[in-house]
Protein backbone atom coordinates (compact mmCIF):
# COMPACT_ATOMS: atom_id res chain seq x y z
CA UNK A 1 0.00 0.00 0.00
CA UNK A 2 1.06 3.72 -1.24
CA UNK A 3 1.33 5.82 1.86
CA UNK A 4 0.51 9.38 1.31
CA UNK A 5 3.81 12.11 1.12
CA UNK A 6 2.07 14.34 4.09
CA UNK A 7 0.37 11.38 6.24
CA UNK A 8 -2.31 12.50 8.75
CA UNK A 9 -0.17 12.36 11.38
CA UNK A 10 2.53 14.47 10.75
CA UNK A 11 0.01 16.92 9.12
CA UNK A 12 -1.91 16.39 12.93
CA UNK A 13 1.13 17.18 14.57
CA UNK A 14 2.50 19.53 12.07
CA UNK A 15 -0.53 21.66 12.04
CA UNK A 16 -1.00 21.78 16.47
CA UNK A 17 2.28 23.00 16.82
CA UNK A 18 2.55 25.47 14.22
CA UNK A 19 -1.10 27.07 14.42
CA UNK A 20 -0.79 28.60 18.11
CA UNK A 21 2.74 29.86 16.86
CA UNK A 22 1.10 31.12 13.67
CA UNK A 23 -1.74 32.60 15.64
CA UNK A 24 0.43 34.18 18.37
CA UNK A 25 2.97 36.28 15.47
CA UNK A 26 -0.76 37.25 14.19
CA UNK A 27 -1.31 39.05 17.02
CA UNK A 28 2.52 40.38 17.81
CA UNK A 29 2.28 41.90 13.92
CA UNK A 30 -1.33 42.87 14.55
CA UNK A 31 0.41 44.95 17.41
CA UNK A 32 2.51 46.94 14.53
CA UNK A 33 -0.39 46.94 12.33
CA UNK A 34 -3.11 48.53 15.01
CA UNK A 35 -0.25 51.20 15.81
CA UNK A 36 0.60 52.00 12.61
CA UNK A 37 -2.82 52.42 11.47
CA UNK A 38 -3.73 54.48 14.53
CA UNK A 39 -0.84 56.65 14.02
CA UNK A 40 -1.49 56.93 10.43
CA UNK A 41 -4.16 59.09 11.55
CA UNK A 42 -1.88 61.69 12.84
CA UNK A 43 0.05 61.75 9.59
CA UNK A 44 3.28 60.62 7.69
CA UNK A 45 5.61 61.79 10.36
CA UNK A 46 4.38 59.78 12.58
CA UNK A 47 4.41 56.60 10.94
CA UNK A 48 7.81 56.98 9.94
CA UNK A 49 9.06 57.98 13.64
CA UNK A 50 7.62 54.80 14.78
CA UNK A 51 9.09 52.91 12.01
CA UNK A 52 12.60 54.33 12.61
CA UNK A 53 11.83 53.48 16.73
CA UNK A 54 11.03 50.01 16.13
CA UNK A 55 14.31 49.29 13.51
CA UNK A 56 16.24 49.60 17.07
CA UNK A 57 13.57 47.13 18.69
CA UNK A 58 13.74 45.08 15.60
CA UNK A 59 17.26 44.83 16.23
CA UNK A 60 17.08 43.95 19.64
CA UNK A 61 13.98 40.93 18.70
CA UNK A 62 16.92 39.45 16.16
CA UNK A 63 19.42 39.48 18.76
CA UNK A 64 16.83 37.67 20.73
CA UNK A 65 15.47 35.73 18.28
CA UNK A 66 19.15 34.51 17.51
CA UNK A 67 20.34 33.75 21.25
CA UNK A 68 16.85 31.94 21.49
CA UNK A 69 16.52 29.85 18.68
CA UNK A 70 20.85 28.60 19.32
CA UNK A 71 19.10 27.98 22.72
CA UNK A 72 16.27 25.85 21.07
CA UNK A 73 18.48 23.59 19.16
CA UNK A 74 19.34 21.98 22.46
CA UNK A 75 15.75 22.25 24.29
CA UNK A 76 14.33 20.45 21.49
CA UNK A 77 16.83 17.86 21.22
CA UNK A 78 17.07 17.60 25.22
CA UNK A 79 13.18 17.50 25.46
CA UNK A 80 12.94 14.71 22.70
CA UNK A 81 15.15 12.30 25.24
CA UNK A 82 13.35 13.76 27.87
CA UNK A 83 16.32 15.45 29.44
CA UNK A 84 14.63 18.02 31.48
CA UNK A 85 17.94 18.86 33.43
CA UNK A 86 19.46 19.55 29.98
CA UNK A 87 16.30 22.19 29.31
CA UNK A 88 16.80 24.49 32.47
CA UNK A 89 20.54 24.22 32.19
CA UNK A 90 20.26 25.83 28.48
CA UNK A 91 16.90 28.26 29.80
CA UNK A 92 19.90 29.32 32.37
CA UNK A 93 22.36 30.24 29.50
CA UNK A 94 19.31 31.73 27.23
CA UNK A 95 18.02 33.62 30.28
CA UNK A 96 21.67 35.37 31.31
CA UNK A 97 22.64 36.05 27.84
CA UNK A 98 18.99 37.66 26.79
CA UNK A 99 19.28 39.91 30.07
CA UNK A 100 22.24 40.77 28.96
CA UNK A 101 21.76 42.00 25.66
CA UNK A 102 18.32 43.98 26.53
CA UNK A 103 20.27 45.99 28.98
CA UNK A 104 22.73 47.47 26.14
CA UNK A 105 19.62 48.17 24.40
CA UNK A 106 17.56 49.72 26.73
CA UNK A 107 20.80 52.04 27.85
CA UNK A 108 21.11 52.96 23.98
CA UNK A 109 17.39 53.85 23.78
CA UNK A 110 17.14 55.71 27.02
CA UNK A 111 20.61 57.32 26.87
CA UNK A 112 20.84 58.61 22.91
CA UNK A 113 18.11 57.81 21.07
CA UNK A 114 17.99 60.82 18.61
CA UNK A 115 21.94 59.44 17.43
CA UNK A 116 20.16 56.39 16.88
CA UNK A 117 17.31 57.64 14.93
CA UNK A 118 19.17 60.17 12.87
CA UNK A 119 20.44 56.63 11.03
CA UNK A 120 17.41 56.33 10.03
CA UNK A 121 16.00 59.79 8.43
CA UNK A 122 17.39 63.59 8.38
CA UNK A 123 14.06 64.77 8.43
CA UNK A 124 13.80 66.55 12.28
CA UNK A 125 9.93 66.10 12.82
CA UNK A 126 10.71 62.59 12.23
CA UNK A 127 13.88 62.46 14.67
CA UNK A 128 12.29 64.46 17.20
CA UNK A 129 9.19 62.22 17.63
CA UNK A 130 11.09 59.18 16.92
CA UNK A 131 13.67 59.85 19.68
CA UNK A 132 10.58 60.42 22.26
CA UNK A 133 8.95 57.15 21.33
CA UNK A 134 12.03 55.32 21.65
CA UNK A 135 13.20 56.50 25.12
CA UNK A 136 9.31 55.84 26.36
CA UNK A 137 9.30 51.65 24.67
CA UNK A 138 13.22 51.28 25.85
CA UNK A 139 11.60 51.19 29.67
CA UNK A 140 10.20 47.90 28.32
CA UNK A 141 13.03 45.89 26.63
CA UNK A 142 14.38 43.84 29.57
CA UNK A 143 10.86 42.41 30.57
CA UNK A 144 10.54 41.72 26.19
CA UNK A 145 13.87 39.74 26.56
CA UNK A 146 12.54 37.50 29.88
CA UNK A 147 9.11 37.12 27.95
CA UNK A 148 11.11 36.25 24.48
CA UNK A 149 13.47 33.64 26.52
CA UNK A 150 10.26 32.04 28.38
CA UNK A 151 8.23 31.97 25.56
CA UNK A 152 10.49 29.94 23.62
CA UNK A 153 10.91 27.60 26.49
CA UNK A 154 7.54 26.84 26.55
CA UNK A 155 7.37 26.11 22.76
CA UNK A 156 10.43 23.89 22.42
CA UNK A 157 8.85 21.89 25.38
CA UNK A 158 5.74 21.26 23.68
CA UNK A 159 3.71 24.46 25.66
CA UNK A 160 2.95 26.90 22.57
CA UNK A 161 -0.29 27.61 23.52
CA UNK A 162 0.73 29.68 26.39
CA UNK A 163 3.09 32.09 24.88
CA UNK A 164 0.33 32.62 22.33
CA UNK A 165 -2.97 33.16 24.64
CA UNK A 166 -0.36 35.82 26.55
CA UNK A 167 0.29 37.33 23.66
CA UNK A 168 -3.12 38.07 22.82
CA UNK A 169 -3.76 39.11 26.13
CA UNK A 170 -0.82 41.82 25.13
CA UNK A 171 -2.59 43.15 22.26
CA UNK A 172 -5.80 43.55 23.73
CA UNK A 173 -4.32 45.79 25.98
CA UNK A 174 -1.86 47.62 23.68
CA UNK A 175 -5.18 48.30 21.46
CA UNK A 176 -7.25 49.23 24.58
CA UNK A 177 -4.60 51.51 25.58
CA UNK A 178 -4.14 52.79 22.33
CA UNK A 179 -7.55 53.75 21.63
CA UNK A 180 -7.40 56.40 25.30
CA UNK A 181 -3.72 57.21 25.36
CA UNK A 182 -3.33 58.49 21.02
CA UNK A 183 -6.82 59.97 21.13
CA UNK A 184 -7.52 60.85 24.74
CA UNK A 185 -10.69 58.74 25.28
CA UNK A 186 -12.12 58.25 28.73
CA UNK A 187 -10.82 61.77 30.26
CA UNK A 188 -7.15 61.25 29.32
CA UNK A 189 -4.87 63.94 27.30
CA UNK A 190 -4.45 62.76 23.54
CA UNK A 191 -1.06 61.86 23.70
CA UNK A 192 -0.42 60.92 20.21
CA UNK A 193 2.69 59.14 19.18
CA UNK A 194 4.01 59.46 23.26
CA UNK A 195 0.77 57.66 23.70
CA UNK A 196 1.32 54.53 21.75
CA UNK A 197 4.30 53.94 23.36
CA UNK A 198 3.11 53.99 26.60
CA UNK A 199 0.40 51.75 25.67
CA UNK A 200 3.02 49.71 24.07
CA UNK A 201 5.63 49.34 27.41
CA UNK A 202 2.36 48.91 29.76
CA UNK A 203 1.20 45.97 27.17
CA UNK A 204 4.61 44.34 27.41
CA UNK A 205 4.82 44.20 31.39
CA UNK A 206 1.47 42.87 31.13
CA UNK A 207 2.33 39.89 28.72
CA UNK A 208 5.59 38.48 31.13
CA UNK A 209 4.18 39.20 34.45
CA UNK A 210 1.24 37.01 33.12
CA UNK A 211 3.75 34.38 31.61
CA UNK A 212 6.12 33.93 34.32
CA UNK A 213 3.07 33.79 37.34
CA UNK A 214 1.22 30.70 34.73
CA UNK A 215 4.62 29.10 34.05
CA UNK A 216 5.25 28.81 38.06
CA UNK A 217 1.72 28.42 39.17
CA UNK A 218 0.69 25.48 36.54
CA UNK A 219 4.31 23.87 36.89
CA UNK A 220 4.74 23.60 33.70
CA UNK A 221 8.60 22.06 32.60
CA UNK A 222 10.39 25.29 32.13
CA UNK A 223 9.11 26.49 35.82
CA UNK A 224 12.73 25.83 36.82
CA UNK A 225 14.19 26.81 40.12
CA UNK A 226 17.53 29.12 40.28
CA UNK A 227 19.73 26.02 41.09
CA UNK A 228 18.32 24.13 37.91
CA UNK A 229 19.17 27.19 35.74
CA UNK A 230 22.22 28.07 37.28
CA UNK A 231 24.00 25.75 39.32
CA UNK A 232 25.18 23.35 37.03
CA UNK A 233 26.73 25.80 33.84
CA UNK A 234 30.09 25.13 33.80
CA UNK A 235 32.79 25.06 31.44
CA UNK A 236 31.84 21.85 29.30
CA UNK A 237 28.10 22.93 28.89
CA UNK A 238 29.11 26.57 27.95
CA UNK A 239 31.66 25.49 25.30
CA UNK A 240 28.82 22.53 23.57
CA UNK A 241 26.11 25.36 23.92
CA UNK A 242 28.18 28.00 22.47
CA UNK A 243 29.71 26.54 19.39
CA UNK A 244 26.28 25.38 18.46
CA UNK A 245 24.52 28.84 19.44
CA UNK A 246 26.80 31.78 19.18
CA UNK A 247 26.92 30.89 15.65
CA UNK A 248 22.97 31.47 15.32
CA UNK A 249 23.36 34.93 17.42
CA UNK A 250 26.00 36.16 15.35
CA UNK A 251 23.75 35.00 12.43
CA UNK A 252 20.66 36.88 13.97
CA UNK A 253 22.87 39.73 15.09
CA UNK A 254 24.52 40.59 12.01
CA UNK A 255 21.58 39.67 9.37
CA UNK A 256 19.03 42.47 11.45
CA UNK A 257 21.80 44.79 11.62
CA UNK A 258 22.01 44.55 7.17
CA UNK A 259 18.13 44.75 7.21
CA UNK A 260 18.60 47.68 9.15
CA UNK A 261 20.86 49.26 6.99
CA UNK A 262 18.27 48.11 4.07
CA UNK A 263 16.47 50.71 5.71
CA UNK A 264 18.98 53.21 5.84
CA UNK A 265 18.91 52.86 2.00
CA UNK A 266 14.89 53.21 2.18
CA UNK A 267 15.16 56.60 4.38
CA UNK A 268 17.27 58.03 1.98
CA UNK A 269 14.23 58.11 -0.88
CA UNK A 270 12.47 60.22 1.92
CA UNK A 271 9.55 60.41 4.99
CA UNK A 272 7.19 58.99 2.22
CA UNK A 273 9.39 56.02 1.30
CA UNK A 274 9.64 55.32 4.84
CA UNK A 275 6.20 55.20 5.56
CA UNK A 276 5.46 52.82 2.82
CA UNK A 277 8.04 50.26 3.97
CA UNK A 278 7.04 50.36 7.29
CA UNK A 279 3.62 50.01 5.78
CA UNK A 280 4.18 46.86 3.60
CA UNK A 281 6.72 45.28 6.20
CA UNK A 282 3.82 45.57 8.70
CA UNK A 283 1.08 44.12 6.92
CA UNK A 284 3.19 41.53 5.24
CA UNK A 285 4.51 40.41 8.27
CA UNK A 286 0.80 39.43 8.55
CA UNK A 287 0.73 37.70 6.12
CA UNK A 288 3.81 35.33 7.14
CA UNK A 289 2.67 34.44 10.19
CA UNK A 290 1.29 30.56 9.07
CA UNK A 291 4.50 30.43 6.91
CA UNK A 292 6.66 31.19 10.24
CA UNK A 293 4.45 29.18 12.32
CA UNK A 294 5.19 25.99 10.09
CA UNK A 295 9.63 26.55 10.22
CA UNK A 296 9.19 26.84 13.80
CA UNK A 297 7.25 23.48 13.85
CA UNK A 298 9.54 22.19 11.33
CA UNK A 299 12.49 22.93 14.14
CA UNK A 300 10.54 21.78 17.02
CA UNK A 301 9.58 18.20 15.29
CA UNK A 302 12.56 17.82 13.26
CA UNK A 303 14.84 18.43 16.51
CA UNK A 304 12.58 16.09 19.04
CA UNK A 305 13.02 13.61 15.92
CA UNK A 306 17.03 14.06 16.09
CA UNK A 307 17.15 14.45 20.08
CA UNK A 308 15.29 10.75 19.99
CA UNK A 309 17.89 9.35 17.56
CA UNK A 310 15.41 9.35 14.73
CA UNK A 311 17.70 10.31 12.02
CA UNK A 312 15.65 8.53 9.30
CA UNK A 313 12.16 10.56 10.26
CA UNK A 314 13.95 13.86 10.40
CA UNK A 315 15.31 13.54 6.92
CA UNK A 316 11.65 11.99 5.74
CA UNK A 317 9.93 15.33 7.35
CA UNK A 318 12.35 17.82 6.24
CA UNK A 319 11.83 16.57 2.50
CA UNK A 320 8.01 17.07 3.58
CA UNK A 321 8.87 20.95 4.70
CA UNK A 322 10.63 22.00 1.94
CA UNK A 323 7.36 21.34 -0.14
CA UNK A 324 4.56 21.77 2.58
CA UNK A 325 5.51 25.24 3.48
CA UNK A 326 6.51 26.86 0.07
CA UNK A 327 2.97 25.65 -0.64
CA UNK A 328 1.25 27.64 1.71
CA UNK A 329 3.67 30.43 0.87
CA UNK A 330 1.97 30.56 -2.39
CA UNK A 331 -1.26 30.80 -1.25
CA UNK A 332 -0.59 33.65 0.97
CA UNK A 333 1.37 35.78 -1.88
CA UNK A 334 -1.89 35.27 -3.83
CA UNK A 335 -3.90 36.59 -1.29
CA UNK A 336 -1.73 39.62 -0.21
CA UNK A 337 -1.45 40.93 -4.11
CA UNK A 338 -5.16 40.48 -4.91
CA UNK A 339 -6.52 42.65 -1.72
CA UNK A 340 -3.28 45.11 -1.43
CA UNK A 341 -5.99 48.25 -2.57
CA UNK A 342 -8.21 46.67 -0.35
CA UNK A 343 -5.65 46.66 2.83
CA UNK A 344 -4.47 50.27 2.30
CA UNK A 345 -7.90 51.93 2.64
CA UNK A 346 -7.35 51.23 6.46
CA UNK A 347 -4.18 53.82 6.38
CA UNK A 348 -5.16 57.42 6.21
CA UNK A 349 -1.66 58.78 4.41
CA UNK A 350 -0.53 61.24 1.80
CA UNK A 351 -1.37 60.33 -2.30
CA UNK A 352 2.23 60.04 -2.93
CA UNK A 353 2.93 57.24 0.02
CA UNK A 354 -0.32 55.26 -1.21
CA UNK A 355 1.21 55.43 -4.37
CA UNK A 356 4.48 54.08 -3.10
CA UNK A 357 2.71 51.52 -0.14
CA UNK A 358 0.82 49.83 -2.94
CA UNK A 359 3.87 49.12 -5.23
CA UNK A 360 5.71 47.62 -1.91
CA UNK A 361 2.86 45.55 -0.97
CA UNK A 362 3.15 44.16 -4.33
CA UNK A 363 6.61 43.15 -3.75
CA UNK A 364 6.28 41.99 -0.30
CA UNK A 365 3.48 39.42 -2.03
CA UNK A 366 6.44 37.95 -3.90
CA UNK A 367 9.05 38.03 -0.95
CA UNK A 368 6.34 35.50 0.70
CA UNK A 369 7.72 32.21 -1.27
CA UNK A 370 11.70 32.84 -0.90
CA UNK A 371 11.53 33.77 2.78
CA UNK A 372 9.30 30.80 3.45
CA UNK A 373 11.92 28.38 1.82
CA UNK A 374 14.48 30.28 3.41
CA UNK A 375 12.93 30.32 6.37
CA UNK A 376 12.03 26.22 6.26
CA UNK A 377 15.70 25.41 5.38
CA UNK A 378 17.65 28.01 7.45
CA UNK A 379 15.32 28.10 10.60
CA UNK A 380 13.31 25.15 10.66
CA UNK A 381 16.03 22.07 9.65
CA UNK A 382 19.63 23.40 9.93
CA UNK A 383 19.60 25.07 13.21
CA UNK A 384 17.21 22.42 14.63
CA UNK A 385 20.02 19.59 13.32
CA UNK A 386 22.61 21.80 14.48
CA UNK A 387 24.12 23.15 11.29
CA UNK A 388 24.57 26.52 12.84
CA UNK A 389 27.78 27.23 11.08
CA UNK A 390 26.40 27.03 7.62
CA UNK A 391 23.18 28.93 8.22
CA UNK A 392 24.97 31.77 9.80
CA UNK A 393 27.41 31.92 6.78
CA UNK A 394 24.57 31.47 4.24
CA UNK A 395 22.40 34.37 6.10
CA UNK A 396 24.58 37.21 6.59
CA UNK A 397 26.61 36.31 3.20
CA UNK A 398 23.65 37.11 1.26
CA UNK A 399 22.23 40.05 2.90
CA UNK A 400 25.85 41.74 2.99
CA UNK A 401 27.56 40.83 0.08
CA UNK A 402 23.88 40.96 -2.02
CA UNK A 403 21.39 42.65 -0.22
CA UNK A 404 22.94 45.59 1.49
CA UNK A 405 25.25 46.87 -1.09
CA UNK A 406 23.00 46.11 -4.19
CA UNK A 407 20.05 48.64 -1.75
CA UNK A 408 22.57 51.41 -1.53
CA UNK A 409 23.67 50.79 -5.03
CA UNK A 410 19.92 51.16 -6.06
CA UNK A 411 19.96 54.53 -4.43
CA UNK A 412 23.08 56.27 -6.23
CA UNK A 413 21.16 55.15 -9.40
CA UNK A 414 18.18 57.08 -8.88
CA UNK A 415 16.35 54.24 -8.76
CA UNK A 416 12.51 54.29 -6.98
CA UNK A 417 11.46 52.78 -4.01
CA UNK A 418 10.58 49.53 -5.88
CA UNK A 419 13.53 49.51 -7.13
CA UNK A 420 15.56 49.63 -4.35
CA UNK A 421 13.55 46.64 -3.00
CA UNK A 422 14.37 44.51 -5.51
CA UNK A 423 17.80 44.55 -4.85
CA UNK A 424 17.09 43.78 -1.66
CA UNK A 425 15.06 40.50 -2.67
CA UNK A 426 17.79 39.38 -4.91
CA UNK A 427 19.47 38.13 -1.71
CA UNK A 428 16.84 35.87 -0.79
CA UNK A 429 17.17 34.24 -4.08
CA UNK A 430 20.14 33.84 -3.80
CA UNK A 431 19.85 32.36 -0.29
CA UNK A 432 17.48 30.03 -1.92
CA UNK A 433 19.49 28.63 -4.77
CA UNK A 434 23.03 27.77 -2.22
CA UNK A 435 20.73 26.75 0.24
CA UNK A 436 19.00 24.14 -0.70
CA UNK A 437 21.97 21.63 -1.95
CA UNK A 438 22.92 21.76 1.81
CA UNK A 439 19.14 20.30 2.93
CA UNK A 440 19.72 17.40 0.08
CA UNK A 441 23.25 16.75 0.79
CA UNK A 442 22.10 15.37 4.20
CA UNK A 443 25.04 17.60 5.40
CA UNK A 444 22.75 19.66 8.12
CA UNK A 445 22.17 16.72 10.69
CA UNK A 446 23.91 16.53 13.85
CA UNK A 447 22.98 15.54 16.90
CA UNK A 448 24.15 17.72 19.53
CA UNK A 449 22.81 16.25 22.70
CA UNK A 450 24.47 12.20 21.59
CA UNK A 451 26.56 12.41 24.02
CA UNK A 452 26.05 11.17 27.43
CA UNK A 453 24.67 14.15 29.72
CA UNK A 454 27.71 13.62 31.97
CA UNK A 455 30.00 14.60 30.11
CA UNK A 456 28.42 18.31 30.72
CA UNK A 457 29.85 17.55 33.87
CA UNK A 458 26.95 17.41 36.59
CA UNK A 459 28.69 18.40 39.94
CA UNK A 460 26.28 17.18 42.83
CA UNK A 461 27.14 19.96 44.73
CA UNK A 462 28.39 22.61 43.05
CA UNK A 463 30.20 25.69 44.25
CA UNK A 464 27.93 28.06 46.27
CA UNK A 465 30.31 30.79 44.38
CA UNK A 466 29.50 29.52 40.82
CA UNK A 467 26.00 29.53 41.32
CA UNK A 468 25.89 33.60 42.33
CA UNK A 469 28.44 34.75 39.96
CA UNK A 470 26.06 33.50 37.32
CA UNK A 471 23.00 33.45 38.15
CA UNK A 472 22.19 36.16 40.99
CA UNK A 473 20.45 38.64 38.12
CA UNK A 474 17.64 35.79 37.90
CA UNK A 475 17.17 35.57 41.50
CA UNK A 476 13.72 36.40 41.33
CA UNK A 477 13.06 33.41 39.05
CA UNK A 478 13.14 30.78 41.76
CA UNK A 479 9.53 29.20 42.29
CA UNK A 480 7.80 29.07 45.55
CA UNK A 481 7.97 25.75 47.06
CA UNK A 482 5.57 23.40 47.20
Amino acid sequence: MRTSFFPKDFLKETFTLALPIAFQALINSAVNLIDVVMLGKLGDADIAAAGCANQIFFLLTMVLFGTCTGASVFMAQFWGKRDVDGVHRTMGMMGLISLAASLLFTLGAMICPRPLIEMYSGDEEVIAKGAEYLRIVGASYIVTALSFAMGYACRATGSVRLPMLTSLLSVFTNTSLNLVLIFGLLGFPALGLRGAAIATSIARYVEFLVLFAVVYIQRTPVAASFKQLFCHLDRAFAARYFKTALPVFINETLWSIGISLNTVAYGMLGTSALAAVQIGDTVSKLFMVLTRGLSDACAIRTGHLIGAGDNEGALRDSTRFLVLIPLMSTVMCALLYLFRPQILTFFDVTPETRVQAVEMLALQALRQIPCAFNNTIIVGLCRSGGDTVFACILDTATVWLVGVPLSFLGVYLGFPLWGVCLCVMMGDLVKSVIGLPRILSKKWLHNVVADPARRFSLAPNPPKRHCVSTGFLFIFLQPPQP
